[in-house]
């Protein structure tokens, strides 16, 4: 009971490093398959427009495609009868298989893709310039729209990781229609809301009118606060709080199977 308790950054580690070699066999062959993919779209790309932010476009693509399919496989043995039993009877809590599983998902993911997309836009647009003398502009991992897809990767497979926790099979589509499914609700909801609080109020409106009313500014001041307080939250929302719900379902989730 006592490793319920505490958080060994060192067993995080191991548990990281023992899925990553376990799975080794699986991820080289996907690796190799997406890089000769990347290599022929590069080549192809080179050939023809030469678009300078190909690395780019191609990196984002990669890591959400590439994430969200890492993250729906990444509680196979969970599910499993007999690995299920023995990765649940490994020595560390559930916190530290919770958090390994989140950090190999997340930062090592992130982290080492970059690193070996930024080494395979050297060798493709080496192989460009050979053959063609043209060459796109090299991966940055530091381009701020990388980071910025980065996070927005982080915040967007946090659901995922919940689906991959539940769902035994056709974790990927599962997730993506409960999330659809989930939205329209939402949506609905608030429209419903927008109808009860404003409706009334706009009714009859048109902008040429709206703007030539004489109490057009203490109309507009509280909605465009409304408006501004809504884009806060939703920001809160996706970017902090579903991020730590997900986490959370997904340790208790966890918690629960072991028991």
């Amino acid at each position: 009971m006592k490793v319920e308790r505490f958080l060994d950054p060192a067993r995080v580690w191991l548990l990281i490093r023992n899925a990553v070699v376990l799975n080794r066999s699986s991820l080289f062959v996907i690796a190799a398959a997406a890089a000769g993919v990347l290599l022929l779209i590069s080549l192809v790309d080179a050939f023809g427009p030469c678009r300078p932010n190909l690395h780019t476009v191609l990196y984002l693509n990669l890591l959400f495609l590439g994430g969200l399919f890492l993250t729906s496989r990444i509680y196979r043995e969970l599910h499993d009868p007999v690995l299920g039993i023995a990765w649940l009877l490994l020595p560390a809590s559930i916190l530290e298989k919770t958090l390994a599983r989140v950090l190999l998902t997340t930062a090592v993911f992130i982290v080492g893709s970059m690193v070996l997309y930024f080494l395979l836009s050297i060798v493709s647009e080496g192989i460009n310039t050979l053959l063609f003398n043209r060459r796109h502009a090299l991966f940055s991992p530091f381009d701020t729209v990388v980071l910025k897809g980065a996070l927005a990767y982080t915040a967007i497979q946090a659901p995922f990781l919940v689906g991959a926790v539940y769902f035994r099979k056709h974790t990927l589509s599962k997730t993506v229609l409960v999330l659809l499914g989930f939205s329209l609700l939402l949506g609905l909801g608030v429209l419903v809301a927008a109808r009860l609080l404003f409706w009334n109020h706009a009714t009859g409106w048109d902008i040429a009118t709206l703007i030539h009313r004489a109490d057009f500014h203490a109309v507009w001041r509280p909605l465009s606060n409304v408006g501004r307080a809504a884009a806060f939250t939703a920001k809160a929302l996706f970017w902090v709080v579903l991020p730590l719900v997900s986490y959370t379902i997904c340790y208790f989730r966890l918690r629960e199977t072991e028991r």
